[in-house]
């Protein structure tokens, strides 16, 4: 099994132990009853932790103050995982008046040949079934793009979909991700050329012409 990348959805074996971080130990009772109802916790950063340990996430459900767990498993307990659910999947789940624009998007990402998917509170709101988007949520969505070819295409249409739902979240070229406004923002001159590009074991500022560039070395 390839070991999961961040944001991927990660189930555990029955029985298998965590460790939650000190800040979390409070909701040790909340993870074990979201774990025991079959429910997947999600692929973090795992900076610093050796090879055999991985760092995993909840946010646990609710419209309130966001309430996000921080824990530590071993590899070996993994029992699977899987990538975020595409946009395509969820729509259906979100206030009928949001539907039609988030459903054309869809369509027009995947006219590019890419599969926008979902994390963030829809994801939760998804999993837990209980209400977690609140009126100021942004509807957060993962990238995966092979080359450069359907960046500016893509980037435009995100910067110009009339969604309900302010759009966010990130490009992911190989090893790194990149929030996609931070990127639209170096590629056409209104932010700096380094960008904060995150990996599934750390944090480094890359110039954009080199995600690209580690992409074609790597393949």
């Amino acid at each position: 099994m390839h070991p999961p990348r961040r944001h991927d959805l990660v189930w555990l074996r029955a029985g298998a132990a965590v460790e939650l971080a000190t800040c979390c130990a409070s909701a040790a009772a909340d993870v074990e009853r979201w774990r025991a109802a079959g429910r997947p916790l999600v692929g973090a950063r795992s900076d610093d932790l050796p090879a055999e340990r991985v760092r995993l996430g909840l946010t646990l459900p609710g419209t309130g103050q966001r309430r996000r767990v921080s824990l530590i498993a071993t590899r070996a307990d993994i029992e699977r995982s899987t990538p975020l659910p595409p946009l395509a999947s969820l729509v259906g789940a979100l206030p009928a008046g949001h539907r039609p624009s988030l459903h054309a998007l869809a369509g027009q990402c995947s006219a590019l040949g890419v599969t926008p998917r979902i994390y963030g509170s829809l994801l939760w709101q998804s999993l837990s079934g209980e209400p977690c988007l609140r009126a100021d949520s942004d509807l957060d969505l993962l990238f995966d793009i092979e080359d450069s070819g359907a960046l500016p295409a893509l980037l435009t249409l995100l910067q110009n979909t009339d969604s309900p739902l302010r759009l966010d979240g990130e490009i992911r070229c190989g090893m790194h991700a990149v929030a996609w406004r931070e990127l639209a923002a170096a590629l056409d001159g209104r932010g700096p050329r380094r960008v904060l590009a995150k990996s599934d074991d750390g944090v480094a500022l890359i110039d954009v012409a080199d995600l690209w560039a580690a992409r074609s070395r790597a393949a």
